[in-house]
């Protein structure tokens, strides 16, 4: 009853929430309905239109997320009560005490609880055809400012919503660009010749551990260091001959490290916006299916191991904004937790099919999005305190149990990468502290400057999963029934991908610890100082370790302006084979202290030039495969290119066919794409009749006439380096004596869908250069060579391969069958003619993770010679 009658005084006061003119529709502003067939508003337009409702009512306001990878503004659209606008502040302050429960006390707490509101983030079309949700966000904004729902009312004054819009803003003006270039010819609806995020496509979800991305980064930034939201709803697209509508509960398997009120919570919201849809008349909605609750590199999926319910939305896609008409014959299951197309437990009012739209897209959006602010208001009270408990009992669990902490010493392999892992760290919100003088932690003591990481903190479930080794869990859906597939990849432990080593600890930890908030990098800037004594005021030249990381960009600068800079072959005292000698003739001191300061990167003075082996490394001018089948594989191999500072250029298939690149490039590289779309600009034939064409200007692939050019260019003295499944295409090509021993193989008896494995690699090779003797790759199903005795044409040097022994070769993740990788090569240099292939049959340089094996592929692209 005193529900009803607040309901009913709220509505009295409050208007319809306006601050001058009531705002136009949608329609009025767009001259057509959201959704309408065949009509897309840009996200300049969609801006647009926010920012009027923003200006006329006092229930919304937007503010700046940050800044895309092309320049497009990033936004956060604020939606609550008029009252609670004037108070964003306090109750921002208010999550952020929550998500740190250490810091309050129990009395503290209640209050804080009673004071705040429920803070629930929205993001809309991280991929960018998937539209719905970017024209949903109108509607639905409208309705938020100019709604006299007594209910709704209430519901504005206990919530706090966030709407971003889009977090892919490029995507978006790319996509709907293309979208209406297209309309009225056979290519409409269809996919574009180029990925829909600047570097990385539709793998920008895959980025929330490593956060490489300016969007990424923009997301994680209103996340954990601004917000501190409690709910994350992610809004996303599928297939469009499936369920309708994917809500929460998501399936099997479980991560064991997250806390099991995450996954209450997430079933909780899902239930209700399930309800809210069937009561609509919404069929076709399911859940339990599809997408476990295991990985958490997706954009919500991040969020559970820091006490956040993130949730997973899935709607049915048109063809853009093209309506489709699908027949019931043609709706089908097949997918994990839908195995056949019919009413189960878990869906039970199929889709009967017929005409779907855009249109529809939106209506089933808007329903789960406020069925998410009803929930929220619902189960305000019990959402704050979860939030609360899950983080203060994250911290008792560090405090009594094992480990008590990780440790990380400064003194590592590469000299860089733990700093830039701890910096990472930071950036997710860990705390981390640094000793500030030689401690003693069990029976082991450590320098001053090592980082220590606390288990006992608000984000320990993080640190368990982002600093151990994973073990894929082998759930099956029946006694005797197969392993469930994992949806991604099963490994991700940051040590094993950035080759730091660090120590797990049961403790006690020293007291005496500073709390640090930025990173002391490696690399004072000093280049006068020599590790062993001091260098003469005229040194000789520099050394740099050619294990770090940011060498290679030190390279890269130093070759652009002209320097000399070499590798030695012979390892000199202190240092290690591959280390870099740069002479220091047109060198100042203060130039290199500036480069060791930018690139934090240790660099030592020397009296004399080291008389040990040296080759020269030149500058190669690279040329980057970009099949107009969009390849992410190409989009993250230019990314990395680009921070590397590597000269590159992109070839396309008529460049190959042509042959002009022989003028302009000294090396081919092929990112991880397959030989059928390397030759004909097509997937394999299995897959070819559910691919929409491009127009032909964009069709076809480098076909034989790019295949003999490749040929003839690598015998006159060119050097292609290929990547993962591209291999194929060369050990055809040039019918090298080498076989993948993995092709033909099914999943039964061999299965690695994204593993890091153990390599043995020869470091007194140039490719091996600044690695270790034993390093880890990531695998994910890829190509394993098995070499064979060359004739005269060839000769070659197998430079990376797996352990001798199966037991030996899985060191993160999942692998079936390891017995098939035994000895098998993984990286393979060729000579032809005067030419060269280099193989690399795994992903070196995958989504820009596995920073540890960078090195094989960086190394791959200079020109040496003996000096």
């Amino acid at each position: 009853m005193f529900r009803q009658v607040s309901i009913f005084l709220l509505s009295l006061l409050v208007s319809f929430g306006a601050l001058g003119a009531e705002p136009p529709t949608p329609e009025e502003f767009l001259g057509h309905p959201v959704g309408a067939d065949r009509k897309l508003a840009p996200y300049a337009q969609v801006l647009d239109y926010l920012r009027q409702v923003a200006a006329a009512s006092d229930r919304v306001s937007i503010e700046p997320a940050g800044t895309s990878t092309l320049g497009n503004e990033i936004v956060t659209v604020v939606l609550t009560s008029a009252a609670n606008q004037g108070n964003l502040d306090r109750y921002r302050e208010i999550a952020r005490r929550l998500a740190n429960p250490d810091r309050l006390t129990a009395g503290e707490a209640r209050d804080l609880i009673a004071e705040g509101k429920a803070i629930a983030l929205v993001t809309c079309t991280i991929h960018s055809t998937e539209v719905g949700a970017t024209q949903m966000a109108m509607e639905f904004v409208h309705e938020f400012a100019t709604t006299q729902d007594p209910e709704r009312l209430a519901w504005m004054d206990d919530v706090i919503l966030l709407l971003m819009p889009s977090i892919n803003p490029d995507g978006q003006v790319m996509v709907v660009d293309w979208y209406n270039k297209q309309l009225d010819t056979e290519y409409e609806g269809g996919r574009m010749p180029w990925l829909y995020q600047h570097y990385v496509g539709h793998d920008n979800n895959r980025d929330f551990y490593m956060l490489t991305q300016k969007e990424t980064q923009a997301v994680n930034d209103l996340l954990y260091h601004r917000w501190y939201p409690q709910v994350f709803v992610d809004e996303h697209q599928m297939g469009s001959t499936g369920a309708r509508m994917f809500v929460p509960p998501q399936t099997d398997p479980l991560a064991p490290e997250v806390h099991s009120l995450i996954f209450r919570q997430a079933d909780l919201i899902g239930t209700i916006m399930s309800f809210r849809l069937e009561e609509a008349g919404k069929t076709g909605v399911g859940h339990n299916m599809i997408f476990d609750s295991y990985w958490p590199g997706g954009t919500r999926n991040t969020a559970w191991w820091k006490n956040v319910t993130g949730l997973l939305t899935e709607v049915a896609s048109a063809r853009l904004a093209t309506p489709i008409y699908i027949d019931p014959g043609e709706l089908r299951g097949g997918s994990k937790g839908l195995p056949e197309y019919k009413r189960r437990a878990n869906f039970p009012s199929p889709w009967p099919g017929g005409w779907w739209r855009l249109r529809d897209i939106v209506e089933y959006e808007l329903i789960a999005t406020w069925a998410l602010v009803e929930s929220a208001s619902l189960y305000q009270d019990e959402i704050l305190t979860n939030f609360y408990r899950m983080s203060r009992e994250a911290i008792a669990a560090g405090a009594a149990g094992s480990p008590a902490g990780w440790i990380v010493t400064p003194e590592q392999h590469d000299p860089v990468a733990a700093a830039k892992m701890i910096d990472l760290l930071l950036r997710h919100g860990v705390r981390v502290q640094r000793t500030e003088a030689e401690v003693r932690v069990g029976r082991t003591t450590y320098p001053a400057g090592t980082w220590i990481i606390p288990a006992a903190q608000p984000y320990r479930a993080f640190l368990l999963t982002m600093l151990r080794p994973q073990r894929y869990p082998e759930v099956r859906p029946y006694v005797g029934g197969p392993i469930l597939p994992p949806y991604d990849v099963t490994s991700w432990s940051l040590p094993i991908l950035m080759g730091v080593d660090v120590e797990e600890t049961g403790g006690p930890l020293p007291e005496a610890l500073t709390a640090i908030d930025a990173v002391d990098w490696p690399g004072d800037g000093d280049a006068e100082t020599s590790a062993a004594a001091p260098a003469a005021a005229d040194p000789a030249g520099y050394l740099i370790s050619h294990a770090a990381d940011t060498a290679y960009t030190a390279m890269n600068r130093l070759l652009a302006g002209g320097r000399e800079v070499h590798w030695l072959t012979e390892a000199i005292e202190g240092g290690a084979v591959g280390d870099i000698f740069v002479p220091a003739e047109g060198l100042t001191a203060d130039e290199v202290a500036a480069l060791s300061a930018e690139l934090h990167l240790p660099i030592r003075a020397v009296d004399a030039a080291p008389e040990a082996g040296r080759l020269e490394a030149g500058a190669a001018r690279v040329g980057l495969f970009k099949p107009w089948v969009a390849s992410m594989d190409e989009g993250w191999t230019r990314f990395l290119l680009e921070r590397y500072e590597f000269p590159h250029v992109n070839l396309h298939n008529e460049d190959m066919r042509e042959g002009g690149f022989d003028k302009d490039i000294d090396i081919v590289l092929f990112p991880d794409v397959s030989k059928t779309i390397i030759e004909d600009g097509e997937p394999p034939p299995s897959r070819r009749r559910f691919f929409s064409p491009l127009p032909p200007e964009y069709s076809g692939g480098i076909g034989s006439e790019g295949g003999e050019n490749i040929r003839e260019w690598v015998r006159e003295g060119g050097t292609v380096v290929a990547l993962d499944s591209s291999t194929e295409y060369l050990i055809e090509l040039f019918e090298l004596p080498i076989k993948n021993v993995l092709d033909g193989i099914d999943d039964d008896e061999f299965s690695c869908p994204g593993s890091m494995l153990r390599l043995l690699i020869d470091t007194a090779h140039p490719l091996g250069y600044g690695l270790r003797d034993e390093e880890a790759g990531y695998f994910a199903n890829s190509p394993a060579f098995r070499t064979s005795l060359p004739d005269a044409r060839f000769d070659r040097r197998v430079v990376a391969r797996y352990p001798d022994h199966r037991d030996d070769i899985l060191v993160s993740g999942y692998v079936k069958g390891a017995d098939k990788l035994e000895r098998r090569a993984a990286v393979v240099e060729i000579e032809i003619g005067k030419g060269k292939l280099i193989l690399i049959g795994f992903r070196a340089q995958h989504r820009a993770q596995p920073h540890r094996t960078f090195k094989l592929l960086f190394n791959a692209l200079y020109e040496l010679t003996e000096s």
